[in-house]
């Protein structure tokens, strides 16, 4: 398999790291392995966003298993994955063929994108949009004939 491309810029250093690993876990076909580090990779996730960003993950899967039209199976094993824990009982993976993995690595893809990318690159955007908002702003500008005190009457 060729190697997979994401943006990793605006990851935290923990969930870049074991998102990393699962994708040379996915390109060499270790699907259990695959699974392995997307769990972890969401449990880092999830650590670093808080209870509140658990549920809102959820939602947006719940959300993308309509857009992608995931089925019922597929999507259950995907759940089981990435908010699954590693207390439950023996396999608390569930085994991973290539279809099955492909739809785990794009709804990872799409939980990181939400979570870090999406939200970097509108802060960058903000940032940057008002730093030339401020350069622009008429109020900095000295109008002629003001400048040290100076009137104009």
């Amino acid at each position: 398999r060729a190697r997979e491309k994401f943006s990793f810029t605006y990851l935290p250093e923990e969930s870049e790291k074991l998102f990393r690993e699962a994708l040379a876990c996915y390109s060499a076909g270790l699907f259990a392995a695959f699974a392995s580090m997307c769990r972890r990779t969401a449990q880092a996730v999830f650590h670093d966003l808080g209870e509140n960003g658990r549920l809102q993950t959820f939602d947006q899967i719940a959300e993308a298993r309509e857009m992608a039209e995931i089925d019922a199976d597929t999507f259950a094993a995907m759940k089981k994955v990435l908010f699954g824990t590693d207390a439950e009982a023996y396999p608390s993976l569930p085994e991973l063929g290539p279809d099955e993995a492909a739809v785990l690595l794009e709804l990872l893809k799409d939980i990181l994108y939400q979570a870090y990318v999406r939200r970097g690159k509108l802060q960058q955007a903000t940032m940057v949009r008002r730093f030339f908002v401020d350069e622009a702003t008429p109020d900095k500008i000295t109008p002629i004939g003001r400048a040290a005190g100076q009137t104009t009457d």
